[in-house]
């Protein structure tokens, strides 16, 4: 089977959608190849082609070379369309894809057969450059997380269908469309949260136990097959977790087990940065490596609660607060002799508070933090540890 270039994005795409248009259309050979949009996703189909024939236009490529696959629920014989052999023939003469977001379930229920095969659309689309955001995003791999949140992951049961809405906790995991053969894919990782979901599921759906990656809004990783090579263009991130080595077990919870995972790695890629993924070999450009020593801040005991801490989203808690921060000031782990930041998920279910406290630990001789501009880093230790908590409200 021939693999597909990629370029996966983590959604809300218009801050930087000049250079990952651009990196598509490079990635399936210039602006006078031809180009087409599926749209299974979205509720607006007409509307998200219009703005892809625009974002494409200033990448140079003409409206004449853009075409639409009606295969989508919200237009006339859609729910069909990648059994329809006009769709298939505009499909065929397409050199790249465009999967538009929306809901990641739509796309599966209208590309793969109901016993999960490959639809005659999907099939032919296989080696052709693919692209996608948010829900075209979430597609990608063998495997899709087709919901959930961090704390549900953690709390909740898996469930076995969609549930309806965005913050619905239940973790649920189905089949991709396997263009992304490298491990599990989530988009909005930052503004969403997801590092608990991502990691549960590449813990217990994913039997390989492969890496898996959260794509940052307004971030494109393209995907170079051949080399099996990734790289970032974009306004974010690309956080790769590394679960092959971690441990997961459950703890007697006040509404049953509830997980703890231990020792799994963590990685943040910029624009700039590759990763050979054949070799497992990061490359952070023209970054330059802050070395041990020379830490900017000297903040003790170092924990981000909620959104009211400073430096509380991910990736900048760990570039500022454990890596680019006096060691001196971290707390210590005696079991692992580990130092550490830490943060916390605190939510309700089942009318009890549940709390877990994410411990981030640098790995001496390991973990590295590289600057210019903005921060990447490599090798930080995540362990997610169940909590005893009780909150009361002062009379």
């Amino acid at each position: 089977m021939h693999r597909s270039d990629l370029v996966i994005v983590g959604g809300a795409e218009l801050p930087a959608r000049i250079e990952i248009m651009k990196a598509f259309v490079n990635l399936a050979g210039g602006a006078d190849k031809r180009y087409a949009i599926l749209p299974s996703a979205t509720v607006d189909p007409m509307g998200g082609f219009r703005k892809m024939c625009s974002w494409l236009g200033e990448a140079g490529v003409e409206a004449s070379h853009i075409v639409l696959l009606e295969v989508s629920k919200e237009l006339p014989g859609g729910g069909r369309g990648a059994w329809d052999t006009a769709v298939i023939s505009m499909a065929a003469a397409a050199d790249a894809i465009w999967i538009l977001g929306g809901n990641q379930n739509a796309i599966t229920e209208l590309l793969l057969e109901p016993d999960g095969g490959d639809s005659p659309l999907l099939a032919l689309l296989r080696g052709k450059v693919i692209g996608g955001t948010s829900a075209g995003a979430a597609v990608m791999g063998e495997l899709m997380i087709g919901g959930g949140t961090s704390f549900g992951a953690l709390a909740c049961p898996r469930v076995t269908h969609p549930a309806g809405g965005e913050m619905d906790p239940g973790l649920f995991v189905t089949r991709g469309l396997g263009f992304f053969p490298e491990g599990l894919v989530d988009q909005h990782f930052d503004t969403r949260a997801r590092l608990g979901r991502l990691l549960e599921a590449s813990l217990v759906e994913d039997g390989a136990r492969r890496l898996a990656f959260g794509v940052a809004e307004a971030t494109g990783l393209v995907y170079h097959a051949e080399r099996r090579r990734i790289e970032v263009v974009g306004r974010g991130a690309v956080y790769v977790l590394d679960p092959r080595q971690a441990r997961r077990s459950l703890e007697l919870g006040p509404l049953g087990p509830r997980v703890r995972i231990e020792g799994a790695i963590l990685s943040l890629l910029t624009e700039g940065d590759s990763l050979e993924l054949a070799t497992g070999t990061y490359s952070f450009g023209s970054k330059v490596a802050i070395m041990p020593g020379s830490q900017v801040f000297n903040t003790p005991c170092p924990v981000a609660s909620g959104v009211l801490s400073a430096y509380g989203d991910l990736a900048s808690f760990v570039a500022r607060l454990l890596l680019d921060n006096s060691p001196d000031g971290l707390f210590f782990d005696s079991k692992t002799g580990l130092r550490y930041a830490r943060s916390y998920v605190i939510d309700e279910a089942g009318g009890q508070m549940l709390a877990w406290e994410i411990r981030l630990m640098r790995l001496e001789g390991e973990s590295s933090l590289w600057h210019g501009p903005g921060y990447s880093f490599q090798s930080v230790r995540i362990d997610i540890l169940p909590l005893d908590i009780k909150i009361s409200h002062p009379q």
